[in-house]
């Protein structure tokens, strides 16, 4: 067994009911030493105080430095401690840290801080003064640890980074390594992304060919940095068995491609490749005839990882960006964080709110009596917009503002202007509006604008009594509803989904907002198709009461019964210009050859299609996995936007994954 697959197997060996216990016992101290401590600075010395008093242990099979003490928390113990914590859901600017050092952005945060009258913005400075010392001092007891291993190379990059520039290949990713399994684990938050990682790490790997690496011997290495972040999570989901730690199921985003593809955003595939394992999810922004070799080796890729890979249409989003006021050069650096989650780059922290569309569009068609499915639509997309504006709203926490300590530094236009993260006052305010069941919806219209408005076979008051009895006693009706041509055939039927989606995206833009604030749309659903489905009653389109409405940007179960190129053709429909957020799974019953999956993706881009996430599914491979699960460790399947290992799910979305339906090639 190779180095990098010791290191795999560690991350199989953790146990996913245990917390991070140093944080832990330090933090739950610290709460009674300092519950009456009311100073400005006070998350700032926690942080110090915690860094301080950790460990650093190193593994024979680290490539680098920094990994957590894990054990099962102690008897009473509340875990995880939320003294301190952060929302994380950003991207940190990496390119800056690794080129100033956090040595020089603080000396530019303190010059801010000079020249204004802010007392605020005073102690903003003063806060990350005391993080980038504490992390500096936590960097030199790790490299001494490292000295004591025998690891040299290890030693030198941990006396320079973070705190200064990093030197070279190596020292870069030791740097980024760092920074962030400390924001993960020790300040403790999900979904911290290494953003536009091929474009800002090349000139290292450029510079360490020129002093005689090899591709192979810095593929390995990063291959190395890769699996590192499956220790981040271990092997635990997000809604399962939860590991008690603020970064529970953090899901790592390499950002790739753009419009400037290079030599190391292939080597980012090599060492994915090597890796193959949930962590972390790589994220293609694909613009097909910026680098056509580049295509071609996502392709092969994508081959390879399936569930690991999320590729996305790279000018369909740049322009549906532009049309909303955000500057091209801004525009061209979108990223995605997690969860097929956008964001500006290391401009914002994401802001998401999952808007309850189908209960919202289930209380709509009860309110009253309609005469045709537009005014249902506009009655729609005003109740929409309602819960949006009333229950979404920039966050402007001051504790939370306290708590984010860290974040401050990792964010250049808050570290720039010496504000917190959710300052109301940042640069860019991005808020990301999930909408689901765009499916249900739309067939439910479809529905009712045949039988009620059409033809007339029912009055509105009698079919809205159909749904309150959940179809009994009409059985004969449901069985012609699901019988009927719905979404994902590229059919008639199409053309209600595609009102549906704009009514959505009206909502959105119907919303106040400030000159700074960014609403996105994005049709996803999480698992809210599951976990919501038991407040909503029975729907038009034949779905019973309190069983999953559609997922993501998906058909209803068992809809699309015309093959692959209808499916695509079908959901191109939906007005992803308009929303530039959530992800479609495309699944095949058997391996997918990387010609099939170039013409089917590109043809489906060039039809206006937003984003694809590949899973095959063996379903005898996944009933056996339930049976023996032990025997599954590291099957992975697609979830959403995201890999997750097979057995570490709940039944009910394990059965979930195995009703997908599966397309041969």
């Amino acid at each position: 067994m190779n180095r990098l697959e010791r290191l795999k197997k560690l991350v199989f060996e953790m146990d996913n009911r245990a917390c991070f216990i140093e944080r832990e016992r330090i933090l739950n101290r610290l709460a009674i030493e300092l519950q009456d401590y009311q100073g400005t600075d006070k998350y700032a010395l926690i942080l110090s105080k915690l860094l301080s008093e950790a460990s650093t242990p190193i593994v024979p099979e680290d490539y680098f430095a920094g990994r957590v003490v894990e054990a099962l928390p102690d008897e009473g113990m509340q875990a995880p401690s939320l003294l301190l914590n952060s929302l994380g859901h950003l991207s940190p600017d990496y390119e800056r840290i690794l080129k100033l050092g956090f040595r020089g952005i603080l000396a530019d945060i303190k010059e801010t801080a000079q020249k204004s009258e802010d007392a605020e913005k005073k102690s903003f400075a003063e806060n990350m003064e005391i993080v980038v010392l504490a992390i500096r001092d936590y960097a030199c007891r790790y490299a001494t640890e490292a000295e004591k291993m025998g690891c040299s190379e290890m030693a030198k990059a941990l006396r320079c980074v973070p705190y200064e520039p990093a030197y070279d290949f190596y020292s870069a990713l030791q740097g980024i390594w760092l920074v962030h399994m400390i924001a993960s684990c020790y300040v403790g938050s999900r979904d911290y992304a290494f953003g536009l990682f091929d474009q800002y790490m090349s000139p290292y790997y450029e510079q360490a060919l020129a002093e005689g690496k090899t591709e192979e011997e810095l593929t390995e290495l990063l291959a190395g940095f890769f699996i590192k972040t499956n220790e981040i999570c271990g092997t635990c989901t997000h809604n399962y068995q939860q590991k008690p730690v603020l970064c529970q199921a953090s899901k790592q985003y390499v950002n790739l491609g753009g419009e400037k593809p290079n030599a190391f955003s292939v080597v980012c595939l090599k060492a994915a490749e090597k890796n193959c394992m949930a962590q972390p999810e790589l994220v293609v922004r694909l613009k097909p005839d910026a680098d056509e070799a580049f295509t071609k080796r996502v392709f092969s890729s994508l081959e390879i990882l399936t569930d690991k890979m999320n590729v996305y249409n790279y000018d369909l989003i740049v322009k549906s960006l532009e049309k909303r006021g955000v500057a091209e050069e801004v525009a061209k650096d979108f990223t995605y964080s997690a969860c097929c989650t956008f964001d500006l780059h290391y401009h914002n922290p994401r802001g998401e709110y999952y808007v309850p569309t189908m209960q919202i569009f289930s209380e709509v068609l009860h309110r009253r009596e309609y005469a045709s499915v537009e005014e249902i639509l506009a009655e729609f997309t005003q109740a929409l917009s309602k819960d949006m504006q009333n229950r979404h709203s920039v966050q402007d926490i001051p504790l939370m503002r306290q708590t984010m300590v860290l974040d401050g530094i990792l964010l250049t236009d808050s570290a720039k202007e010496c504000l917190y993260g959710y300052d109301k006052d940042r640069a860019y305010c991005v808020n990301n509006l999930f909408l689901s069941g765009v499916a249900t919806i739309g067939d439910s219209l479809m529905v009712l604008d045949r039988l009620v408005f059409c033809e007339k076979r029912y009055t509105y008051a009698e079919f809205m009594k159909i749904l309150s009895e959940n179809y009994e006693g009409h059985e004969t009706l449901r069985a012609e509803i699901l019988n009927m041509e719905r979404f994902g055939n590229d059919s008639e039927a199409d053309r209600y989904v595609t009102m549906a989606g704009n009514a959505m995206a009206d909502a959105v833009d119907q919303l106040e907002k400030r000159p700074n604030e960014y609403n996105i749309p994005g049709f996803y659903s999480l698992e809210r198709d599951n976990s919501w489905c038991a407040e909503i009653g029975a729907t038009p389109d034949g779905r019973l009461a309190g069983t999953p409405f559609s997922e993501n940007q998906s058909p209803t179960y068992g809809a699309d019964k015309k093959g692959i190129t209808a499916l695509l053709k079908s959901i191109s429909k939906i007005p992803f210009s308009r929303a530039v957020g959530g992800g479609l799974n495309l699944t095949f019953s058997q391996a997918a050859s990387k010609e099939n999956l170039e013409a089917l993706i590109l043809s489906y881009f060039k039809l206006g299609g937003l984003h694809v996430g590949i899973s095959v599914i063996d379903r005898d491979t996944l009933k056996a996995a339930m049976v023996n699960p032990e025997k599954y460790k590291s099957l992975t399947v697609r979830l959403y936007g995201f890999s997750e290992y097979f057995v570490s799910l709940p039944e009910w979305q394990q059965l979930a994954v195995l009703n997908r339906t599966a397309y041969e090639q």
